[in-house]
């Protein structure tokens, strides 16, 4: 489906039920992740428009075409959260606009009370979300990661204190993981690509670095030379998202896919 004169793909976020064959991306999105895995940047001109629409969501001047999400107060907080999951989508093409300064500093103030006393307590999370104060949005999704990683507002202890959360939780990140970003996985696992995932979104962190050192560093650098030297079955992918290649039917273009994948991360370590 082609790109809105908006500079949307229709909806942002909550797919319609009324999906149609000829819906490539169920929403904007989608196309933005899309977008993302070719390496497309903010001066492509699709790129371009979308982020002039994201722009607009961000500063209240338009709203999404989504329905709104009930929740537990009527939506209030679902359309409260909406210009922050928007900043976030933002930042991954434009982590400069100066429009992202506002969200980020709410994002961060956030966490500074939550992780007042060192480990983190959702009950004052919870609280700033209740009184709309905060983000509306879970610490633990991807969308706060989203929009905090090449921040220069959080400070090196919070930053610390908020990957180790994130890197041990038990669930993982939402919307990307369920397992632990701690927890290594092998090629043939059914969950590596999501674990690769959630080390993607970690790794815009300047101290990504510091938590791969304890190994899982040195186990992506033991699984590429098993993909190139020996014969691995690697585990089914979504079929537009997380690759490069057109399609996946060429098992040496998926092979060589997450090769880059891989290095992409190790790279983020300064150390590739």
């Amino acid at each position: 489906n082609e790109q809105w004169e908006d500079g949307s793909w229709g909806r942002f976020h909550s797919m319609d039920s009324k999906i149609t064959a000829k819906q490539k991306f169920v929403t904007t999105e989608a196309a933005l992740r899309r977008a993302r895995d070719l390496r497309l940047t903010k001066d492509d001109p699709m790129i371009a428009k979308a982020v002039r629409y994201m722009e607009r969501i961000v500063t209240g001047k338009e709203t999404w075409r989504d329905h709104v999400e009930k929740h537990h107060d009527n939506g209030k907080s679902h359309l409260h959260s909406r210009a922050f999951l928007t900043a976030a989508n933002l930042c991954l093409f434009d982590s400069k606009n100066p429009l992202l300064k506002t969200p980020c500093n709410t994002c961060v103030k956030q966490l500074e009370n939550s992780f007042a006393s060192g480990g983190y307590h959702d009950e004052i999370w919870q609280k700033a979300n209740f009184e709309y104060s905060g983000i509306c949005m879970q610490p633990y999704m991807v969308y706060p990661l989203w929009l905090l990683q090449n921040a220069d507002c959080i400070s090196e202890t919070l930053q610390r204190q908020y990957l180790s959360y994130i890197w041990n939780r038990d669930k993982g990140i939402y919307y990307i993981s369920n397992s632990p970003v701690s927890k290594k996985l092998c090629l043939e696992d059914k969950g590596f690509t999501a674990w690769l995932s959630a080390l993607e979104v970690l790794s815009g962190f300047t101290l990504f670095p510091e938590f791969m050192e304890a190994d899982i560093y040195s186990h992506l650098l033991s699984e590429i030379a098993r993909l190139m030297n020996e014969e691995v079955r690697l585990p089914p992918s979504h079929p537009i998202m997380g690759h490069y290649a057109e399609n996946w039917r060429d098992k040496n273009a998926r092979k060589n896919d997450m090769l880059l994948r891989i290095l992409s991360v190790l790279v983020k370590c300064g150390t590739v």
